[in-house]
């Protein structure tokens, strides 16, 4: 992520914001890993907001904690876990991204910084909100003070481009499917594909893969499964069984939304923690990448679409979604800096 995404955007998010700035007073809001945004905080005194999509992003020791795919036990004493990551940024994250800072700042005519990249440096000193509410992700007392809590965006893609005839057509002809979707950033996701495909025979269910490369889809499907590239999820999940997901949290936030159970596939990033936090609530479980195919598949999650107590707490959780609510608590504080 560093090499193909953080550290190549560093400098063009600086110079977008630095151009933006002289039409007049502006405000930002941006990622913490949008590493441009926060030098341009410092070097040119712009109001910035920093929004997490996940509870990752914001380090911690307090339970529930995950490291990558780790999950770290609760009897784990906190002064072991604030070890663990002082070396995760000793060993790993500093001397990755801290050379390349030091030499912006210093272009800049900023000095050296204290304190860690991703430990406290990347976070706005101005505000910070969540994307995410309080019952997915609570609070912890070691989060920056400035930090509030919001709710889930709910963002659906190009949905003026969606013509949902087929689907539709599909969606009428039986009983609601299950969705598969490996995610937009997924790379060859052939074999979670095919893992699906043999999940749906095995279980005798129907289900919509969605995935943007064709290519990578079972050349020979029954007509129990459909096959498109997109569908927004606020139109087809409310239509449906349940999801089976990478464990990115848009795709969390739809299903919980929609009052559908899930089944995860993480292999990164904030997918892993995600994991945690639906089998927490009772909507879902989990499953590793590794070794994945249509036998362990299709137990999973036959246990899911079998279990009441999963399809109760998928409904439960759905009247404590409040995107409106969330969306002016982000509002409201952005507009302090106008």
């Amino acid at each position: 992520m560093w090499r193909g995404m953080i550290k190549p955007a560093i400098a063009p998010v600086y110079k977008r914001i630095e151009a933006a700035a002289r039409s007049g007073k502006i405000a930002v809001v941006a990622s913490p890993i949008a590493f441009g945004a926060r030098l341009a905080q410092e070097r040119l005194g712009i109001p910035l907001v920093t929004a997490y999509t996940a509870a990752t992003m914001l380090r911690s020791v307090e339970d529930p904690l995950t490291i990558a795919q780790w999950r770290v036990p609760s009897w784990m004493p906190r002064l072991a876990r604030k070890a663990a990551w002082e070396a995760l940024d000793r060993f790993k994250l500093e001397p990755m991204a801290r050379p390349t800072l030091e030499a912006m700042r210093q272009d800049l005519g900023l000095g050296p910084f204290a304190g860690r990249v991703f430990g406290s440096w990347m976070h706005s000193t101005d505000a910070g909100v969540t994307l995410f509410p309080d019952w997915f992700a609570m609070r912890a007392d070691d989060w920056p003070a400035q930090v509030e809590q919001a709710s889930f965006p709910l963002f659906d893609g190009d949905r003026q481009g969606f013509d949902e005839s087929d689907l539709r057509a599909f969606l009428e002809q039986g009983p609601p499917p299950v969705v598969f979707a490996p995610g937009t950033a997924a790379v060859e996701p052939s074999a979670f594909l095919g893992a699906a495909v043999a999940a749906c025979k095995s279980l005798g269910i129907r289900s919509v893969l969605m995935c943007h490369d064709r290519s990578q889809v079972p050349a020979s499907l029954p007509r129990s499964i459909h096959t498109m590239q997109y569908a927004p999820f606020s139109w087809l999940l409310p239509r449906s069984r349940a999801l089976v997901h990478h464990g990115g949290i848009g795709s969390c936030a739809q299903a919980l939304q929609a009052g559908i159970p899930q089944v995860t596939v993480p292999r990164g990033y904030d997918q892993f923690d995600n994991t945690w936090r639906i089998e927490r609530l009772g909507v879902g479980r989990g499953i590793s990448h590794r070794g994945l195919d249509g036998g362990s598949l299709a137990a999973t999650l036959g246990q899911v679409l079998s279990d009441e107590g999963v399809a109760r707490a998928a409904r439960t959780v759905q009247t404590r979604m409040d995107p409106v609510a969330g969306r002016d608590k982000v509002c409201d504080v952005v507009e302090r800096f106008r």
